[in-house]
């Protein structure tokens, strides 16, 4: 029988993580709000980068994606998704909705790198958006 990872409980304590390294290193408070999106944004522009190894530069994509995807799972909804690795590709996660899937982690890793223009509270105001039902 092969080791299951829990997806959902992983991103959960990955993003808890998120929560801890911001109240540690920069005196910030998240909380699962909508509002708080913006408040990763300010954290991720104080981040240098240049001080950052690979790895590290993974794991703080990787907790602020995981808390990111929480807050929308919270708020909008969604399931996490895990894609195994294959030839071409590393292992992805993902917030599934609908027949959307959601790469917050790789979304703040562009973000880190500056290799996207849109910053996080942009993106997350977007996708809320067009995830809303229609009403009326």
């Amino acid at each position: 029988m092969s080791e299951s990872i829990n997806i959902s409980e992983l991103m959960k304590a990955t993003a808890k993580d998120a929560i801890d390294f911001a109240a540690n290193e920069f005196n910030v408070t998240l909380d699962y709000s909508e509002e708080s999106v913006s408040l990763v944004q300010a954290i991720i522009s104080k981040i240098d980068i240049l001080s950052l190894d690979d790895n590290q530069l993974f794991t703080l994509s990787f907790m602020y994606g995981a808390y990111l995807g929480e807050v929308f799972i919270q708020h909008v909804g969604g399931n996490w998704l895990h894609i195994e690795e294959s030839e071409d590709e590393p292992p992805q996660t993902f917030v599934a909705i609908g027949e959307n899937t959601i790469a917050f982690p790789g979304k703040v890793y562009q973000a880190l790198t500056s290799s996207d223009d849109q910053n996080l509270d942009e993106y997350y105001c977007e996708l809320v958006h067009s995830h809303q039902p229609q009403a009326n």
